[in-house]
């Protein structure tokens, strides 16, 4: 290990997010890390092979529409 990993911080409030964490806690459409308590739910309608559902995914509150 040499240390210089990079530090994922929201993009709202520049939390430091926890790296076990990280992967997860990013914004769907433009990919930025972002906290719990600025995380928002935009649903969107996606096509499988036999049928069509909608399905939550995590944005931020730039591209909360």
């Amino acid at each position: 290990m040499s240390g210089c990993a990079k530090i994922a911080r929201c993009v709202e409030c520049g939390r430091i997010i926890p790296e076990d964490e990280a992967p997860w806690r990013r914004c769907f459409i433009c990919g930025d890390s972002i906290c719990l308590e600025h995380t928002y739910y935009m649903r969107v309608k996606r096509s499988g092979l036999y049928d069509t559902y909608f399905d939550v995914v995590r944005v931020c509150k730039r591209c909360k529409i």
